[in-house]
């Protein structure tokens, strides 16, 4: 398996949407869904805040960062897959979300509104090979002192190669591959903006990223 195009992803979270959730079940044993939690708690979002979620998947995040928002804040889930969001929506709707805008679209061409407060992606932009540029932009779009978050896979590099393999194979109904050994996120996040919090699960098969938006020579003045 290659690095996937973006109507691969697509045809790909398409297919596997009706189980997705099903199956993140059993990484949330190993503790997925706390690192979640402690990423959106490092974000030090506010009642109101703007935030968006890239590769917002079926929404994971949702309950996290609704608690944070408040009813008046927003959150813009983002994701190139219909039937992702289509879950998503539904996680909203259960939960009584009132606020969440929907985003089909492929994060490439995301175009990221002024002065968001937050911004998050979770086990999705290891899996997008123009992520430095989409990182890029997304910590241009935030406010002076605004953050972004990054969760997801990375490459363990010493584990045993059997090891390794059987990560891989764990993994591989979600389109990873040893051809994504070489994608870190996190590395372009601290390019970009100023690390506030880092921190690797499992042996160095996950990481957690939170970095702050560097102010501008105007802006120290």
């Amino acid at each position: 398996m290659s690095v996937l195009s973006s109507a691969e992803t697509r045809k790909l979270y398409n297919r596997i949407a009706g189980v997705y959730d099903l199956c993140l079940k059993a990484f949330n044993a190993v503790g997925t869904n706390r690192w979640g939690s402690q990423l959106v708690a490092n974000l030090q979002i506010r009642p109101g805040d703007h935030v968006i979620d890239l590769c917002a998947g079926t929404g994971a995040n949702l309950p996290y960062l609704a608690e944070k928002l408040g009813a008046q804040g927003k959150l813009t889930l983002v994701d190139l897959s219909e039937g992702m969001l289509t879950k998503a929506k539904e996680r909203a709707e259960r939960l009584g979300l009132t606020n969440v805008e929907i985003v089909q679209m492929d994060v490439n061409e995301f175009r990221f509104p002024p002065e968001v407060d937050a911004i998050i992606s979770t086990f999705g932009l290891e899996m997008v090979p123009t992520y430095p540029a989409i990182i890029e932009r997304a910590v241009a779009s935030l406010r002076p002192d605004g953050r972004i978050g990054l969760l997801g896979l990375k490459h363990p590099e010493n584990w045993p190669q059997w090891v390794l393999q059987i990560g891989i194979l764990v993994t591989k109904p979600f389109g990873v591959s040893r051809d994504y050994e070489d994608f870190k996120p996190w590395v372009a996040a601290r390019n970009a903006a100023s690390q506030v919090w880092f921190e690797e699960h499992l042996a160095g098969s996950a990481y957690s990223f939170v970095g702050q938006r560097k102010a501008t020579l105007a802006e120290k003045q």
